[in-house]
């Protein structure tokens, strides 16, 4: 099955740029920490109810066209099964190389900065147990940084997106009955998604989470013009920032029902201004290396971090200057390892 994209390359690249922008600032504690009582602040919390979720919403609204297969079935024998297993393996593949392999290598440095540099402690079967589970709570207590279960959750959306493509019908309404369970168990404070990634592997739970989003999504723009949509995702923004502010005093669970609508309002939002947001440069740019990026990002604002703290006290001003060097150091150093043909292969190859 083949579905087209309704994004330009261009639009979505700005789009990505966007998100790294946000994600960046969500990583920097001085412009996201209340300095009196130090918990995190209102728009922190606000912040998470969209900004990487919204990258997860991309993969669908790209479409799908098979790759070429290797070995292909026998035609009549491959039109007779629930899943086209061959073109399903295919993508994986492609998957693995794209995303699997630098998960890998910045899975094993965060591991060793972890250990070696902040004195963390080491527990093999810990990290392996991270590794295939992709667990924020695991790789948070085992290798000291959670930022990297994205690249999982991604990998399992992804494969999930494959079989959703080459399946028939009945298999589609299993994805979703599991996805709309999964989110309905989560409404009503049944399961925690947490910790429902300590026993599912490989992000498979994150997939399941983020494909009801990809589909909505998809469906809501194949369904309507973006210009019809957009006052309404306009409006629904402030509506669903304004019930977050009062989250906590009400009899329902407001937190998961804003976290599954705010992605889709914010995601169709940026969508609508695709077009204008792919003339910068700078977005454009930060959109193409969103992957070197947000993999080195967090590095480096933990570093000047702890250098500038050394020197002077945290304060708003000093945290705008962290956040401006770590995008500045982050960028730099993600266009010098791919101009690094060597390092580049091993750490991003293509397929």
């Amino acid at each position: 099955m083949k579905a087209s994209s309704l994004i330009s390359h261009n639009a979505s690249t700005a789009i990505k740029g966007i998100l790294m922008l946000l994600i960046v600032f969500g990583h920097t504690g001085m412009l996201t920490t209340n300095f009196a009582t130090g918990e995190k602040t209102f728009f922190y919390d606000w912040l998470y109810t969209f900004h990487v979720h919204v990258f997860l919403i991309l993969p669908f609204i790209y479409g799908y066209s098979r790759k070429p297969v290797k070995i292909m079935a026998n035609s009549g024998e491959a039109s007779n099964r629930l899943i086209d297993v061959h073109c399903v393996i295919n993508d994986i593949r492609h998957y693995i190389i794209k995303i699997g392999v630098p998960y890998m290598w910045f899975f094993i440095i965060d591991a060793l900065i972890f250990v070696c540099v902040a004195g963390g402690e080491f527990n093999f079967f810990g990290i392996i147990y991270a590794f295939f589970f992709g667990s924020q709570t695991l790789m948070s207590k085992y290798i000291g940084f959670n930022m990297m279960w994205f690249l999982p959750a991604m990998l399992s959306l992804l494969t999930l997106k494959s079989v959703w493509y080459n399946s028939k019908q009945i298999v589609k309404y299993v994805m979703l009955a599991i996805s709309i369970a999964l989110w309905l168990l989560c409404i009503v404070r049944v399961v925690e998604m947490d910790k429902v990634g300590l026993f599912v592997p490989f992000a498979i739970s994150q997939g399941f989470y983020y494909l009801l989003l990809g589909l909505l999504s998809r469906w809501l723009l194949e369904r309507y013009p973006v210009k019809k949509l957009m006052p309404w995702a306009l409006v629904g923004i402030v509506m669903l920032t304004m019930l977050f502010a009062v989250r906590n005093s009400l009899a329902f669970n407001a937190f998961w029902i804003i976290r599954m609508i705010m992605p889709i309002l914010f995601f169709i939002l940026l969508f609508a201004f695709g077009d204008v947001l792919s003339k910068s440069k700078l977005l454009h740019f930060l959109g193409t290396y969103s992957l070197q990026i947000y993999l080195i990002h967090v590095i480096i604002v933990n570093i000047l971090t702890v250098v500038f703290l050394r020197f002077t006290q945290a304060s708003i001003v000093v945290g705008v200057i962290i956040y401006m060097l770590t995008i500045f150091i982050s960028s730099g150093l993600s266009l010098m390892l791919v101009k690094l043909p060597r390092i580049n292969k091993v750490l991003f190859p293509k397929d």
